[in-house]
């Protein structure tokens, strides 16, 4: 079905979906975008494989679905997801539901992808969501408590953006492992990075 779709039909058509979403956040954000939220997960296991499928057909370098590796480890806590999910409600974080669907290196598929958005808003009185960057945490279950990864990349909510965040063009693991670590108050992780920082 879309295997003839020109590729500017896909960029058209991917500006026209995130800002409609865009419009819809704006409307329903208060409600479905805070931390009480737990429907997203569930929706995301059953449409991100079927928005992969199609980005593969039009761009092999678009992608929905992603393997995170071990360097995005920020640290492996002895909490339950719902603890680290209350802290980074705390810390401004929210439900991230345009996130691709990942597996860790271990096979285990996230939890939780949650986002915190930095920068400049692009006009005045634009939604914080709208902020070019976004440190990206996913939470991912281990035996003994959870594992949380994290990477700052391009705002997939910013509709002149949305390839290259789907590209992974932008990422930068290492300072969104050391924001997350700070905003979470894992000092010694955010110490090791700004140590490690300060030697290099």
């Amino acid at each position: 079905m879309f295997e003839n779709t020109p590729d500017d039909v896909v960029y058209v058509g991917g500006v026209a979906i995130v800002s409609l979403l865009v419009i819809g956040r704006l409307y329903v954000g208060e409600y479905y975008f805070n931390d009480r939220t737990r429907f997203w997960n569930p929706l995301r296991r059953h449409v991100i494989p079927l928005l992969h499928r199609l980005f593969q057909r039009q761009d092999s370098d678009l992608y929905a679905e992603t393997r995170v590796r071990e360097s995005e480890l920020v640290d492996v806590v002895d909490r339950r997801p719902e603890a680290v999910l209350k802290d980074l409600a705390a810390a401004g974080y929210e439900p991230n539901p345009l996130a691709s669907l990942a597996k860790d290196w271990t096979g285990k598929s996230e939890i939780a992808s949650w986002a915190h958005y930095e920068g400049p808003r692009p006009f005045h009185g634009a939604p914080h969501f709208l902020k070019p960057r976004q440190v990206h945490v996913r939470l991912f279950p281990r035996e003994e408590g959870t594992a949380i990864t994290a990477h700052e990349e391009a705002n997939p909510w910013r509709p002149d953006q949305w390839q290259d965040h789907y590209r992974g063009e932008t990422l930068d693991v290492e300072h969104g492992v050391a924001v997350a670590a700070f905003d979470l108050g894992l000092d010694h992780i955010f110490d090791e990075h700004a140590n490690a920082h300060a030697e290099a």
